[in-house]
């Protein structure tokens, strides 16, 4: 099952743009991590691209205000979790508005790569990331850009043999 392409545009200041445009663009369904401390935070995203070859870079947005910005700012690092649209484990876990929550990741299997931000043993596959820099523009999301520093496949989708 595909995931649902996220295709809002506001007529009032883009009225000239064709949505299907937009929905063209390249979207996924990605789980960001990052730990601090003892706290472990997930948000899932649909925006993570390759921004530079080398060094291997990504860009990552995410809407401010979400609690995993300050363990970002305080570890410097985080993860990149390629995650199945229908995992409603994942989904109901990550997808909280509460910024006080417990840990999301108790009872999921998770590992800890180069940088020690949490890696979900069930995604498709992981980059893990230095935290280089974020970009906040006036709008509502952040972007953060990653230095990928590591990264593999997890496994083999058993229904259609896809990674």
């Amino acid at each position: 099952m595909p995931h649902e392409r996220i295709v809002k545009i506001d007529r009032a200041s883009n009225g000239n743009v064709d949505p299907s445009i937009v929905g063209s663009l390249p979207q996924g369904q990605f789980l960001m991590t990052a730990a601090a401390d003892d706290l472990r935070a997930g948000h899932i995203t649909r925006w993570v691209q390759q921004c530079s070859q080398v060094p291997l870079l990504v860009s990552v947005a995410i809407p401010r205000g979400t609690a995993i910005e300050p363990l970002l700012r305080d570890s410097r690092c985080f993860a990149i979790c390629g995650i199945r649209a229908e995992d409603r484990v994942i989904n109901r876990r990550f997808n909280s508005e509460e910024k006080n929550q417990d840990d999301p990741f108790v009872g999921l299997d998770s590992f800890n790569d180069m940088t020690g931000a949490p890696i979900l043993q069930r995604a498709r596959y992981y980059l893990d990331c230095e935290l280089i820099g974020h970009l906040a523009m006036e709008s509502d999301c952040r972007i953060y850009i990653g230095h990928v520093v590591s990264g593999r496949w997890l496994g083999v989708d058993n229904d259609s043999g896809d990674r």
